[in-house]
């Protein structure tokens, strides 16, 4: 894997994708050094600092969400947009942006953003471009029926096929979780989520969220799905993981149309 600050992902000549590491940024101490998440008790000038780097090499300014596990997915428009640019400058209040776990747009006019640190971040647009979508997948929103929302919502506002992209999260030999999620989601996805769990012998289970994400999709008919199979646990260097260090800083995984 490259070690800059921010990879672009090649996915469609209608769309720009890009995500973040943890390198060549301003963060000090635990989040050293591209932190960029609000909420994570850092100096907010230093990660807006972060965020407007970030912005000068995507090519516009990026809107970032409030995730909190949710279900909730908004359809986004200049009127939810908050600028980095005037936080940083003092114009406006420091905001963690719209109170959501997806966000889907139309707009041209800027990008979106997913802040991870383990939690798979999910990418859609359409085949034609005219709509994109960023989504906080962990495993409680994915079984919460965030998947099922952000897509709903992109087909309310677009009827052209829908693709997928599945960003850098913690991998399917990193993710240790217990017996009743394997029941939690063959409740929900039924007995082929059973395939994404894999039995250790301390009677844990090892669980591929990516695994979980696609059949929701497949589920959903999006059967154009690009996984990262970048594990944000085993990337000491260039990663944040929160399981591997609770105190720690967020990528982002951001798109826009072009």
């Amino acid at each position: 894997m490259e070690t800059r600050s921010e990879i672009e992902v090649k996915l469609s000549d209608k769309v720009k994708v890009f995500f973040t590491t943890r390198v060549d940024g301003f963060s000090k101490g635990d989040f050293s050094s591209n932190n960029l998440g609000l909420h994570v008790h850092d100096d907010n000038e230093t990660v807006l600092k972060n965020r407007l780097k970030l912005e000068d090499a995507v090519g516009k300014e990026i809107l970032f969400m409030n995730q909190t596990h949710s279900d909730r997915v908004l359809f986004v428009g200049a009127e939810h947009f908050v600028s980095n640019k005037d936080m940083a400058e003092g114009r406006v209040s420091v905001s963690l942006g719209p109170d959501c776990d997806g966000m889907v747009t139309d707009s041209k006019d800027f990008a979106l953003a997913v802040l991870t640190a383990d939690c798979l971040p999910l990418i859609l647009y359409t085949e034609d471009g005219s709509i994109v979508a960023a989504v906080h997948c962990g495993w409680k929103g994915v079984y919460r029926g965030i998947v099922n929302n952000a897509l709903e919502t992109v087909r309310q506002k677009s009827s052209s096929p829908v693709h997928a992209y599945c960003g850098p999260c913690i991998g399917p030999e990193s993710f240790e979780v217990s017996e009743d999620l394997l029941f939690k989601f063959s409740e929900v996805l039924g007995d082929e989520a059973k395939d994404c769990f894999t039995l250790r012998d301390n009677g844990k289970y090892l669980c591929s969220l990516p695994g979980l994400v696609e059949l929701n999709l497949k589920k959903l008919s999006v059967n154009s799905v690009t996984k990262s199979n970048i594990d944000t646990f085993k990337e000491t260097e260039l990663l944040y993981s929160y399981r591997r260090s609770a105190i720690t800083g967020r990528m982002a995984t951001v798109i826009t149309a072009v």
